[in-house]
């Protein structure tokens, strides 16, 4: 025959007050364990420890620990007082060995975000240029390893204007396959160029 609701419920019912009355059982003999203990030398609750006290139940088992580690009548406080005389500096100082590793990895991350912002600065023009004369201009372009990149600024072409040096501009022009090269010519033989066509 079926088991009814009524059935279900009584034996979860019972099985719950069978569940209530082990785990009261457990706490009793763990209480009674733990005051048997406690009425030993630190020596034997130590040793009691070592073995893993499988007569106690985990608050219990604190507990133990607790008398072994503070004196008989003293009860070590859950929450250990701040000392409000502390500096920040102080504080800041005595952790400091602790983070020393995410404290050096933060100071490399800055510094290649610094090298990386400086070089790109150094390297982007400040405006784009072109000759104001309506023909090509003599200048001595220099590669990279030092070769002549040519001889001429052609009229109407737009340059990259690095920096301004003194009575002189720094240009760069990008040769392909060789990279860029530089010249220097008189701030006066150039006009910044509205837009790059």
């Amino acid at each position: 025959m079926p088991a009814t609701p009524e059935d279900v419920r009584a034996r979860i019912a019972a099985a719950a007050r069978v569940a209530r009355e082990a785990a009261t059982a457990a706490e009793q003999e763990s209480r009674a364990a733990l005051d048997r203990l406690r009425a030993r030398p630190a020596a034997e609750r130590f040793a009691a420890l070592e073995d893993g006290a499988p007569q106690l139940l985990p608050e219990h088992r604190r507990e133990l620990l607790r008398s072994v580690r503070e004196p008989a009548g003293k009860v070590e406080p859950l929450v250990r007082p701040t000392a409000l005389h502390a500096s920040a500096f102080a504080v800041w100082r005595g952790r400091l060995p602790f983070q020393a590793r995410r404290l050096t990895r933060d100071a490399l991350l800055a510094l290649c975000l610094v090298s990386a912002i400086g070089l790109a600065y150094h390297r982007t023009p400040t405006s784009w240029v072109e000759v104001r004369s309506d023909r090509d201009v003599a200048a001595t372009w220099v590669m990279p390893n030092g070769q002549p990149g040519g001889d001429r600024l052609v009229a109407g072409r737009a340059y990259a204007q690095m920096r301004v040096i003194g009575e002189e501009t720094e240009l760069r022009d990008w040769r392909p396959g060789e990279g860029y090269a530089v010249t220097r010519v008189p701030t006066n033989w150039l006009r910044t160029r509205a837009a790059l066509r």
